[in-house]
């Protein structure tokens, strides 16, 4: 049994957990809020046989093999430390860290002390994204010229967003989806070239356009993310035979392969009934850590460094 300690219980980490339990041979064996009563009641809620702790270094030091950082933004770094330097994989929630400062000290420790840590972009891990992936490798759309996307909700009224000291604004938590469509298909070497983003009055963005390029200038990305409306949350992926469209980026539910002549030649559909990418990302993690490995295919810590550095340039913009 594979053992999963998850540090906060809020949201995400009982959509984690109640996601887990489609996966046999993986369990939620303990969970730890700042509040042992918050804990309690998480576990009675979601996950009964777990420990429950009320400090994050009680956690580290139980018998679990990966520990899921599911704190708010600004606490990744701190939490994923405290970790680490028990000993212990991590999987941590995006954004990974707050700036590439903090993300590179994370991989820093998980290097010296030999652990595994991985950033918990869920779509990496979709088997649609993968499909995705080989589509465009076949060369069935050609040469990649050009992506666009789009991500927003109406979750503005969520004091975590709204608040810079807890690592607010739109691009943090959708952004992050947006550009790893655009790197994960164009590579590690985009850079921004504009940047435009409307703020609230507490100082973060409540939306952001902007554009990507890669290195030699022959393909480029666009995105829009906001908190304040629901969008198509869809995606297009332009080539030189053909196209690739995308229906929801942030978890994708269909694909559609299309030919120069906007036909549709493949697609695919997400199964509803197989484990989403929350369990994908832990079993990804159980796989490389069986196998000695310290980084997952799926999202190496080059990939997740790039798109730090991509946030701090744009932040930059803003």
């Amino acid at each position: 049994m594979f053992r999963i300690g998850i540090m906060g219980c809020g949201w995400i980490a009982s959509v984690m957990t109640e996601s887990l339990k489609k996966l046999p041979g993986y369990q939620v064996a303990a969970v730890a809020s700042r509040n042992k009563e918050k804990a309690d009641a998480f576990a009675n809620k979601h996950c009964k046989k777990a420990l429950r702790f009320g400090s994050y270094d009680e956690l580290v030091r139980a018998d679990i093999d990966l520990v899921y950082v599911a704190t708010p933004n600004n606490c990744h770094c701190e939490n994923a430390l405290t970790a680490i330097r028990a000993g212990k994989n991590v999987l941590v929630e995006k954004p990974f860290a707050m700036n590439l400062e903090e993300t590179e000290s994370i991989l820093r420790e998980a290097k010296n002390h030999d652990v595994l840590v991985c950033e918990a972009m869920w779509t990496a891990f979709m088997p649609i994204h993968k499909k995705i992936l080989s589509w465009i490798d076949s060369g069935a759309i050609g040469k990649v010229l050009y992506i666009s996307s789009n991500l927003g909700y109406e979750i503005s009224h969520n004091e975590r967003l709204t608040n810079p000291e807890m690592g607010g604004g739109s691009y943090p938590d959708l952004g992050v989806y947006t550009t790893h469509f655009a790197m994960s298909i164009l590579g590690e070497d985009l850079r921004p070239t504009s940047c435009y983003a409307r703020k609230i009055n507490t100082g973060v963005e409540k939306d952001v356009f902007y554009t990507l390029e890669n290195e030699d200038r022959s393909a480029a990305a666009a995105a829009y993310v906001t908190m304040c409306a629901k969008t198509d949350i869809g995606g297009d992926i332009i080539g030189t035979k053909g196209r690739i469209r995308v229906e929801n980026i942030n978890n994708y539910e269909k694909a559609f392969l299309f030919d120069g002549d906007r036909n549709v030649v493949e697609s695919v559909e997400r199964d509803d009934n197989a484990p989403n990418g929350y369990a994908l990302e832990v079993k990804a993690c159980a796989e490389a850590i069986s196998k000695g490995r310290i980084q997952t295919t799926e999202m190496p810590w080059s990939r997740t460094a790039a798109l730090m550095r991509i946030s701090d340039e744009l932040r930059r913009m803003m």
